[in-house]
């Protein structure tokens, strides 16, 4: 979790966390290679989170002189509370044990959890500090992500449901 918030712990921050989901999607890519697809789509997200790290190290190397929320206290806390996160914890994570995965379900809605937690804190970020466009391409491939990995997710006989579902 981020205790002052400025922009290069931001940035120190997002690539901490683009590294924890490149070495669990090169894993899951590794873990269901008899299914090409899945593979496939968790390739592809590893590649896409390791060219974030380095955009996220190219803005980290780049920036203005410190910029924080001291002055912004509500915008400090906001994005405080989108560094909160299970997905986070390098140490304890759940990342740290696939065992607990043990079909395709399981590995897609852990990447897109992952994704939507990841999707946020960007957000709170480009919301509290400003606008900035390596950061709007990150949240737009965020936004592909967590899309790609819905659509592999509600295919036929899977567990996951959306709002083209009708509840009655």
């Amino acid at each position: 979790m981020i205790e002052n918030v400025s922009l290069k712990q931001c940035m120190d921050f997002a690539v901490a966390t683009e590294d924890i989901g490149a070495k669990y999607y090169d894993r899951l890519s590794d873990k269901f290679s008899d299914n090409p697809e899945i593979s496939d789509l968790f390739s592809q997200l590893c590649k896409d989170e390791r060219i974030h790290i380095q955009q996220f190290s190219e803005l980290l190397n780049n920036l203005p002189p410190e910029t924080d929320l001291s002055n912004s206290p509500e915008k400090a806390q906001y994005v405080r509370a989108m560094s909160i996160s299970e997905f986070f914890s390098h140490h304890q994570g759940p990342f740290q044990d696939d065992k607990e995965i043990e079909n395709r379900d399981d590995a897609l809605e852990r990447a897109f959890n992952f994704e939507k937690a990841t999707l946020g804190f960007y957000k709170a970020v480009e919301e509290s500090l400003g606008p900035n466009p390596t950061l709007t391409k990150v949240i737009e491939t965020e936004k592909g992500h967590i899309v790609n990995l819905m659509k592999s997710m509600l295919v036929e006989g899977s567990k996951f449901r959306s709002l083209q579902d009708v509840w009655t």
